[in-house]
């Protein structure tokens, strides 16, 4: 697809965070039962939810001049829109033992934890092309409409800082900032229903390192166990592009 690559991602998580408990046993007093498990200072977390890319709002139109021997000069509309796909992750978190210099000097807590995983997440999209046909002075004589789909699969891996702002004793806010590396290892077909100048295309290329934000409502289910449901979206990232392989509408990689 002319001009597509993959577009931001937007995750909508749940995530689940668990401490590990070194003693299990619990102790009841009279007003109900009070936890005293001695909890570490990481835990395994989890993910699951649905993924959808996101688009440019605006259609992106421009005009391309063919060549005298194509003898047709051409004026383009690219109207991509997004698809659901999905993805899951397993990793750890990391609740830090001891606040950093800075974090004392600034009287605060800067991070509240940090976590990695590693995943697979399925991306998809459309792309509808108009293609309107102009003579010597500007005139539109014709009007073609092609369209493209895709749907592709990376392995990743992820780290995030997170900073939690508290709502009381059992729900926060969580804000979280970090890097995740991709791999695309599903190539979807990629191929248009028609072209007006084929082979003139490229796509993305593999890897794919982003800079992300997330944020998420948290709810604390009992001492050490955590519930976040959120979403998270690059803001920052490099991708770069392959020339496309005539016959089969797939890039190189």
């Amino acid at each position: 697809m002319r001009g597509i690559v993959l577009l931001i991602g937007l995750i909508i998580s749940f995530g689940i965070v668990a401490q590990r408990d070194l003693t299990p046993t619990k102790r009841k007093q009279a007003f109900g039962t009070r936890d005293f498990r001695n909890l570490n200072h990481y835990g395994i977390q989890f993910q699951l939810g649905p993924t959808y890319t996101i688009t440019r709002l605006d259609k992106n139109n421009y005009t391309a001049f063919a060549s005298p021997a194509d003898s047709v000069t051409g004026r383009y509309t690219h109207d991509p829109n997004g698809l659901f796909g999905f993805y899951a992750e397993i990793g750890m978190a990391h609740f830090p033992k001891k606040r950093s210099k800075l974090s004392l000097w600034l009287k605060t807590v800067l991070v509240s934890y940090y976590d990695w995983g590693v995943g697979y997440k399925h991306l998809g999209g459309t792309e509808t092309t108009y293609f309107d046909r102009l003579d010597p002075a500007g005139n539109v004589i014709g009007t073609d409409e092609f369209s493209g789909k895709f749907y592709n699969g990376h392995v990743y891996g992820r780290f995030t800082l997170h900073k939690n702002i508290n709502l009381g004793k059992t729900f926060f806010i969580d804000n979280g900032l970090g890097l995740n590396v991709d791999y695309k290892v599903v190539h979807g077909q990629a191929a248009y229903a028609g072209e007006v100048f084929p082979g003139r295309r490229s796509l993305y290329n593999p890897l794919l390192v982003q800079l992300h934000y997330s944020i998420g409502f948290g709810i604390k289910l009992k001492r050490g166990s955590y519930l976040i449901p959120g979403v998270r979206t690059p803001i920052l990232g490099y991708q770069g592009v392959s020339p496309l392989l005539a016959g089969n509408g797939k890039g190189s990689t």
